[in-house]
C-alpha cells in the first residue's frame, strides 16, 4: 500500500504578491480568508491586529507587506512592479516634503525611485526647470526637515502645479498633501 502525504490546502490569499505559508496562516487566524475579505483593510489595522494575535510587536517589515498587500487587493488593476514588500517601506509609503506618497505616483518605481532616494531631483524638472524639486530644497537641504507639515507658509509658492495634469486634479493633489501633511 502507497501512503499519500496530505498536502495543505493553499487558499486564494496566497495568489497575493508577497503572501507566503506564514503570513497566510496568520492572516486566516485574524479572519481573513479570501481576498475580498481584505478588500477595505489598511496596512496598520492588518499589523496591529497580527501584533495583537502574536501578543508581541511585530518586525516592520510585516507593516510594508501588508502595504503591498493593501495596494494589490484595493486596486483595479495592480501594477505588478508596485507589488513588491520593499516599495512600500516608510521613505515611499509615508508622506514626502510637500506631502506627496511616492508609493501611489504612476511613475514609481519604474521610472522614478522616490523623491528622498533621488534627493529631490523629480522628473518633471524637466518642465519647470531647476536643479532640485524647490519644496525638498526648502524642506530638506535648507531647514533640515522631514516634511513641510510643521512650516507657517504651508503651501507655500514653492508648490508648483503639475504641467502633466488639469488645475482641478492639482487642486485637489494640493488638498490631499496638504491633509497628509497636518492631519
Amino acid at each position: 500500500m502507497i501512503r499519500r502525504k496530505r498536502r495543505k490546502r493553499v487558499s486564494e490569499l496566497r495568489n497575493i504578491p508577497n503572501v507566503g505559508k506564514r503570513t497566510e496562516k496568520h492572516l486566516i487566524a485574524m479572519g481573513y480568508d479570501t481576498i475580498g475579505s481584505l478588500r477595505g483593510r489598511t496596512a496598520q489595522q492588518l499589523y496591529d491586529e497580527e501584533c495583537a494575535l502574536r501578543g508581541c510587536t511585530v518586525d516592520r517589515c510585516q507593516l510594508y507587506l501588508y502595504r503591498a498587500v493593501e495596494y494589490f487587493v484595493n486596486s483595479a488593476d495592480p501594477d505588478p512592479d508596485k507589488c513588491r514588500w520593499w516599495l512600500w517601506k516608510d521613505a515611499f509609503a509615508e508622506p514626502s516634503p510637500c506631502g506627496a506618497v511616492c508609493a501611489e505616483c504612476a511613475l514609481f518605481p519604474k521610472k522614478c525611485a522616490g523623491c528622498r532616494k533621488i534627493a529631490g531631483k523629480v522628473y518633471w524638472l524637466a518642465y519647470t526647470g531647476g536643479e532640485v524639486c524647490a519644496v525638498y530644497d526648502c524642506c530638506v537641504n535648507g531647514k533640515g526637515c522631514k516634511d513641510c507639515g510643521a512650516c507657517e507658509a504651508l503651501p507655500c509658492e514653492r508648490f508648483t502645479k503639475d504641467p502633466t495634469v488639469s488645475d482641478e486634479e492639482n487642486a485637489r493633489n494640493l488638498r490631499r498633501m496638504i491633509a497628509r501633511l497636518r492631519p
